[in-house]
């Protein structure tokens, strides 16, 4: 007695909610301020001289707190990336895009972000990039920086390859 199974489930609405609030803290607040006027702001351990790109407020590895802070010209390196290539609930990106892991020149830590105005097939490891920012007013949040791009680069006569 072969019954033909029935079709998967691929989604289950439910009606859960949750609400939280997170907390920056005092190194991470000052930031996200930064981000707010275009500006990546990082502080180094004066123990260690771990450069910290979000700062926490003290070192992950001595527990001394950071010194002040320091302005990073947002440019670095993809360090690795994942080609995101099928849709999921909520996503509010089409596919397929670009996520990495960028270590900003100047700084130990890595951020997460976007990688746009380039091919895929054309992103790789090693990437030069830089932020591009948000249009308008921009608040205290990871959204003022839209995407990363990738650096131009000179050729040897010194031309900007586009």
């Amino acid at each position: 007695m072969n019954r033909p199974l029935p079709e998967a489930v691929r989604v289950m609405p439910t009606p859960l909610r949750m609400r939280y609030t997170f907390v920056a803290g005092a190194g991470r607040s000052g930031f996200l301020r930064g981000l707010a006027h275009r500006r990546l702001l990082a502080r180094a351990c004066p123990s260690c001289h771990q450069v910290y790109l979000p700062a926490p407020e003290f070192c992950a590895r001595c527990l001394v707190e950071l010194g002040a802070t320091t302005e990073l010209d947002g440019r670095g390196t993809v360090s690795t990336f994942c080609v995101v290539s099928f849709p999921f609930p909520g996503q509010e990106i089409e596919p397929p895009y670009v996520v990495a892991h960028i270590r900003p020149h100047g700084a130990d830590t890595r951020l997460m972000h976007l990688i746009r105005e380039v091919d895929i097939a054309d992103v790789r490891i090693g990437m030069e990039v830089e932020p591009v920012w948000a249009d308008g007013e921009l608040e205290p949040s990871w959204t003022s920086i839209r995407h990363y791009r990738p650096v131009p680069q000179q050729d040897s006569a010194g031309d900007v390859d586009a």
